[in-house]
This record gives structure tokens, C-alpha cells and sequence, in this order.
């Protein structure tokens, strides 16, 4: 994901939401085996990626947040594209990724063959074995990303489905597990019972 390899991707990682769900805890700052689902989310990105966490919290990462906090989602993806596009404004992809999914990273890869395979589309998104779309799972092109924010308006209180139907030709990718969200206290505690104590950066496949 370095441009260093011929790609210029970004990672927005959206842990603005208030964990209503988890009884009102910060989600990136809950931990398993002893390191936050932000440090586990962003420690699995591949090697030198750019990220920003979207987030009211000081974290100790770069970040940055809606104002005010707690509009939605989708006000969240504006304030981190935003964010991305002012300190890398050579971006090619951008991926939106949520920190209740701290495995997420692993799916990259397929996303991002997915797209350099479809020339003509602007998003691919993660289908779930349970077969739901993981909208919050998902590669953008950088310039659809714009476009499709641009289209919408006013980003706050806005569901990702109409920031989707602004997105033009969207490709679905056959989830493996990794993109499975945790957000209830029982789904969280299943999660620490299961996940692996050490995990590895995700690599995406040579570019072209």
C-alpha cells in the first residue's frame, strides 16, 4: 500500500460513534490480550500505510473528527477524507475501515485485486458469509470517494446506503470472517475469547 510500490492508498478508520451498542465505551479503546481494537486494527494494515482515525478521543494517532462529534458515519468518511486529502493529496484509494472490525485489514487485499481487475468500477465492498454487505468494508477509489461526497451535501446524519448510491459501479467480494464487526459486549468478549494473541500485517498482491 506504499507508494513507495506503486499504489497510494489510505486507510479511514471510523471509531467516532458512541458504542451505544457496548453500554457508551469508547470501542477503539477496548482491548484484547492487552492492546486497544485501534492498535490491533492499524498494527494488521499493510507495511507503511497512511491511515487516520476518525475519533472525538485523544488516542495518541492521527486523527481527526466530525464537528460536532457524533454525526453518523458518513460524517465521519468526509472529515477523514478531507483530513487524508490535505496531507496526501496524491491518494489513488482510499479504504474505510470500522474499529469494531479490528481484522478488517486482512481483507484488503481482495478488495484492492478486486478493483485493479474492474477498471470501471469505483468501490468494491465485502459480502459477508452470512450474506450481508459490509458497507463500512470497503476500497474506494479516491476520486469517487470526492465525487460521491460531493453529491450527497451535508454529510451529518446521513446513512452510508445514500453515500453508496452516489458511488457509480460497485463490485462485491466474497468476505472470509476477518470483516466481522463486534459490537455488543458478548460479541466483544467473544471476540477476546478467540482472536489471536499475535497478527500479521495484511500484503496486498504486486502492482501491474
Amino acid at each position: 500500500m506504499a507508494r513507495a510500490a506503486g499504489r497510494d492508498v489510505a486507510t479511514i478508520v471510523v471509531a467516532g460513534g458512541q458504542g451505544t451498542r457496548m453500554g457508551g465505551v469508547d470501542k477503539a479503546s477496548v482491548t484484547v490480550h492487552g492492546v486497544r481494537l485501534v492498535d490491533r486494527l492499524i498494527a494488521q494494515l499493510p507495511v507503511s500505510t497512511k491511515y487516520v482515525v476518525v475519533s472525538p478521543h485523544d488516542l495518541g494517532l492521527p486523527a481527526t473528527c466530525e464537528q460536532p462529534p457524533f454525526g453518523g458515519p458518513v460524517a465521519g468518511i468526509h472529515a477523514g477524507y478531507h483530513y487524508l486529502m490535505e496531507n496526501f493529496p496524491h491518494l489513488d484509494y482510499i479504504a474505510i475501515l470500522p474499529v469494531d472490525a479490528p481484522d478488517s485489514p486482512q481483507i484488503l487485499p481482495r478488495l484492492y485485486e478486486a478493483l485493479r481487475e474492474a477498471p470501471g468500477a469505483n468501490l468494491a465492498l465485502i459480502r459477508s458469509q452470512d450474506g450481508s454487505l459490509q458497507n463500512l468494508c470497503a476500497l474506494w477509489r479516491a476520486k469517487a470517494l470526492a465525487q460521491a461526497l460531493d453529491a450527497l451535501g451535508n454529510p451529518r446524519n446521513q446513512s452510508v446506503r445514500r453515500l453508496l448510491a452516489h458511488a457509480g459501479r460497485i463490485i462485491e467480494v466474497e468476505g472470509t470472517g476477518e470483516e466481522r464487526d463486534y459490537d455488543t459486549r458478548q460479541e466483544a468478549a467473544e471476540y477476546a475469547s478467540s482472536a489471536a494473541v499475535q497478527f500479521q500485517r495484511a500484503k496486498l498482491p504486486r502492482p501491474l
